[in-house]
Parts: structure tokens; sequence; C-alpha cells
């Protein structure tokens, strides 16, 4: 008898360190793409990062299905190329959250990071999103699209 419960007191723990021992699910990075905004963006005002001269801004987009997505956006008006990161934040229950990928910005450039569509139920409101930038060489700035956004009823 008592072998029988070391027996199953052994495999409850090795069930347990198997479930313990799996990654977190992690977010995925993509790249920057171009970005075209319209009446669907719901974004901050651009924020002037002084030291490195680049903008930037966290926006959500709602389509009319209620499919939701958070994209920080950056600008780059200076005359020199950028290498610039970042992440988005955004209904991280539903798997809304990204990675920017390592980017090099160039002069004039404007493009944004967009997180994974995820639909929002009707007559709700979407988390905040939050848009971090990270610049080489300069520290972290953020933006963030504050009390979400309410979807169509």
């Amino acid at each position: 008898m008592a072998r029988k419960k070391r027996l199953a007191t052994a495999a409850l723990a090795a069930c347990a360190v198997l479930v313990v021992a799996q990654p977190a699910q992690a977010s995925d990075t993509v790249n920057w793409k171009p970005v075209k905004t319209n009446a669907n963006w719901h974004c901050t005002n651009y924020l002037y990062h002084p030291t490195s001269g680049l903008n930037l801004k966290t926006c959500i987009v709602l389509n009319r299905n209620n499919d939701a997505q958070g994209v920080l956006v950056a600008q780059n008006p200076t005359s020199s190329a950028k290498t610039v990161s970042g992440r988005v934040v955004f209904e991280s229950q539903r798997g809304g959250d990204v990675w920017c990928a390592t980017s090099n910005f160039a002069a004039g450039a404007t493009a944004g990071c967009f997180a994974p569509t995820v639909h929002i139920p009707a007559c709700k409101s979407t988390t905040d999103a939050k848009g971090t930038l990270n610049i080489a060489g300069y520290d972290l700035v953020y933006t963030a699209v504050k009390n979400g956004i309410s979807t169509f009823c």
C-alpha cells in the first residue's frame, strides 16, 4: 500500500513538472508595414521624441465586425535612418500583443507595427492599447490609447 502511494505521488509530481515546464505563449514578432489611416483608426496624437527626432503614436483599428487590432506608428521626419524596434500590448487575454522587429527606419519613413486582429464582443470596450518604441541608443518611449474604444452594438 505504501509503495502504491509513493508511486502515485511520484506520478503526480512528474505531471506537475510537465505542466509547469511548458513554455508560456510568446507574442509573435512582426515587421513594420506602410500605414494608411482612415475613420476606423482611433489614435493618440503623435508624441515627439526630441532626442531622436522621431514621432510615434498608438492606435486601435476597429472594423464594423468588431475586429480590432493595436498598432504602433512611427514616423521619421529626420534626414538620417534610425534603428527601431517595439512592442504593442493590446487585448492580451485574446492574443492581441506583438513584438515589433528591429528595423532600419529610413529618413522620411512612416510605418506601423500591427498586432494580431482580435474579435471584441458587441457593445463592449476594448482594453487600452500601449505602444512602446525602442530607438537604438535612446530611452524607451511609449504612448497609449487610454480607456480603450467602444465596439459597435
